[in-house]
């Protein structure tokens, strides 16, 4: 668990603030902080054989129609004696001792006239409900993925499809490490260094870039450890900016 009260433990053990609690954003990564269980007010209901009141409160049935105020807003007697009327609820019809209420089926919402139900945009009302790629669809929607990614069997989160593990690239100061996302294994990329404080790798050209700032130097090399080169050797520790070109023919700032 969190060690804050103002922290909220995520379904993989993440901690995120509670600030991030159902914002429409999956802070969690497994959508577990825009859970309907936490982001929904679910509607009131009462224990077999009581009457939900307009007002929210619960009465016993016998008191139904007994020509007394048992609710609040009277609406225990309201329709008492009257021939029920017709229905006009688009979707769902649930007849009570005083009359009928409508409701709609999941991804739908019942509209202001209390009749009408109209269609859930659940890619937009619930961002988070797709890890890559949502599409909207009548009473549902579909999660689809990037290409280069397939979908996990709880059809909302795309996973890598090229085989390889994540691993997590970090530096000490002293030494870039690698190290898988389990824990089950370290090693070391690059050592003999000062103070490295920013690293970058570039996907496409399977580069790492480090920021020395003790010895003042931008760094790179190729992932397997070949091509080492300076970009930028001059004191940028952290005490100025510097706008010289490094040899990728990019500004450093």
């Amino acid at each position: 668990t969190c060690s804050s009260d103002h922290q909220f433990t995520c379904g993989n053990g993440a901690c995120i603030s509670n600030y991030y609690i159902c914002d429409g954003v999956n802070d969690c990564m497994d959508g577990s902080d825009e859970a309907d269980s936490l982001c929904v007010t679910p509607q009131p209901t009462c224990a077999p054989g009581q009457y939900l009141c307009k007002s929210g409160e619960c009465i016993e049935d016998s008191k139904v129609c007994n020509s007394l105020k048992d609710c609040q807003d009277n609406s225990d007697e309201k329709g008492c004696g009257e021939d029920p009327p017709i229905h006009q609820c688009a979707q769902i019809c649930t007849d009570t001792l005083t009359g009928y209420y409508c409701s709609c089926h999941p991804g739908y919402k019942l509209m202001p006239d209390g009749k009408a139900c109209e269609d859930i945009d659940e890619c937009l009302s619930t961002p988070a409900v797709c890890s890559q790629i949502c599409e909207n669809a009548f009473g549902s929607y579909h999660c689809k993925c990037a290409p280069g990614y397939i979908r996990e069997p709880d059809g909302r989160t795309c996973r890598q499809n090229s085989g390889i593990a994540p691993y997590l690239l970090y530096s000490n100061r002293y030494y870039i490490r690698n190290l898988t996302t389990d824990g089950s294994h370290l090693s070391i990329v690059q050592q003999g260094l000062s103070n490295v404080v920013a690293l970058d790798f570039d996907h496409y050209e399977k580069r790492l870039y480090w920021l020395d700032v003790e010895v003042g130097k931008i760094e790179r090399m190729r992932f397997d450890g070949t091509d080492r080169e300076t970009l930028v050797d001059e004191n940028i520790g952290g005490h100025g900016k510097s706008n010289r070109k490094s040899k990728s023919n990019l500004e450093i700032y």
